[in-house]
This record gives C-alpha cells, structure tokens and sequence, in this order.
C-alpha cells in the first residue's frame, strides 16, 4: 500500500522560493474535493500506528492530511474545509506564542495563532495534535552550534511539557522542522515520540550541517524526478518506511497545481 501524505502551513498568500504557490481557501478546497471525488478517506496517526502493528485495518484510499504550527487559519478555513469532505487533519505545533519566557525567539514568521481552546476543538473534532518543538529550530544548525543536544533536548521536552498542561496529553508524534534534520535530532525523538514526519518541498535537505539529497536521507538511489522533486516512491508512505522518516508532500510545491495533485494521489492507485 502507498498512502498519500500532504502538508501546508494553512492558509497562506506569503510565497517562498521553498513555497513559491500562494494557498487560498479556493484553491485548498479544489484539492481537497480533488481527494473526495477520487474516494479517499483521511486517518490519523492513530489509524497509522494500529496500522502497523497490525490491530486495524485502514480504508482502501487512505490519505494523510497534515499541518504544521498552530496558525489562526487551522480553525478557520481549513477546519471548515476538511468538515466539508468529511476529512480530519494532522497538526503539529510549536509552542513558543504560549511560552513567552522561552529565551529562544520563534525562528519562522507567522502570526495570529489560536488559542488553547481553539487547539482544544481540533481535538475534540477528531484532530491529532503533535509536537514541532518550542522555537522551531534549523535542528541542521543546531546539531553544529550546540553539539551537547542540551538545547535540542529543552526544546522538545519543554515543548512536550507546555502540551500536556493546556491539552491534557503529551504527543507522541513529532514533525521535524522545516527542510532540517540531524542524527542527534532524531535520536531523540526516537526516545520521545512513535513517528518522525520530515517535509518534502524539493530535491535537497541539510542534514547535520550540510546539504544531502532527499532520496540519500530516505535510503533511496533513484534518481531525483523532474519536478524538482525527490523520486516517486520516497513521496509515499508505505509498510516500509521508516516511522522516524515518514515524507509529507507541501501543497504550495511540488503538488500544488490541481493536475500534480491528482497525479500524486493516482500514484498511491498503482502500487
């Protein structure tokens, strides 16, 4: 089985030459009708580990809906979308807009964040709720500038801390940030969460200080796509693929034109 994984940062006209498509409301709902019409039913972290351990079986077009930080548009009009389609999402959060004792700044820029009650409806609506650290570090740079993991270490567990004191739980799944990753970074999250989710927005990461193709990082040796992507079959997950190293493909990039889209999820048909 090959389960389509999809991410965004919620509703965004801000572009990137990492995310060099804007993400309205429209055009969100487009791909996520694109989804419904084909007959996929979305699961949740939850459904993928039972999954695994072989307790459950999951519906015949499972996709993967995720999110990253805590952004106003979650409980807004992606909320409001996924409702439409009968689809739940995967949001993984920083922490740092509730934690402003935290010395460390929040390294992204992104503004009007929910409120714990807000996060708290996701949740109840059937949402899964992850962790993203504190301050959403280069986990790449960090790796070089603190070799001791001291800081990696605070950030995920004070991250996991302010988690379970305003939502009652401590996650057990973690996204790692941005297009950065390092060998100390996963070892503790292997020690902390059940899966590690990376992002996909191009052919290239930075692994512990230095650039390293996606496929390298996922154990593949085929050759990059033309899409400027990394090759077809490490954008999927599958029985396979490991829980620390799971993909998830950025709707703002590589799928983000409605024929892309549909292109991805038809790949998941022929496996």
């Amino acid at each position: 089985m090959r389960i389509p994984i999809t991410m965004c940062h919620g509703i965004r006209s801000v572009t990137s030459p990492t995310m060099p498509n804007p993400l309205t409301a429209e055009h969100f709902d487009v791909l996520m009708n694109i989804a419904s019409e084909m007959g996929f039913d979305s699961i949740t972290y939850d459904q993928l580990a039972d999954w695994r351990d072989g307790k459950t079986k999951l519906p015949d077009r499972p996709i993967m809906i995720d999110f990253d930080h805590p952004v106003s548009s979650m409980r807004g009009e992606i909320f409001d979308t996924l409702e439409r389609y009968k689809f739940k999402g995967n949001l993984f959060i920083y922490t740092s807009p509730y934690d402003p004792k935290y010395p460390r700044p929040l390294a992204v820029s992104f503004y009007d964040h929910m409120s714990w009650e807000e996060i708290r409806e996701l949740r109840k609506s059937g949402w899964h709720i992850g962790a993203h650290t504190v301050s959403h570090p280069n986990l790449s740079d960090l790796s070089i500038e603190d070799p001791s993991g001291n800081i990696l270490r605070e950030e995920l567990d004070r991250s996991n801390a302010m988690i379970e004191e305003n939502l009652g739980f401590k996650p057990m799944d973690f996204a790692f940030t941005g297009t950065s990753w390092s060998r100390m970074a996963e070892e503790e999250v292997k020690m902390r969460y059940r899966f590690g989710r990376l992002w996909f927005v191009g052919s290239e990461y930075q692994v512990d200080g230095h650039p390293l193709r996606v496929a390298d990082l996922m154990g593949s040796v085929d050759e990059d796509e033309d899409d400027g992507g990394p090759p077809v079959d490490v954008r999927y997950i599958t029985e396979d693929s490991d829980p620390y190293r799971l993909p998830s493909m950025e709707l703002q990039a590589l799928i983000h034109h409605p024929d892309a889209f549909r292109q991805y999820l038809e790949g998941a048909l022929v496996y």
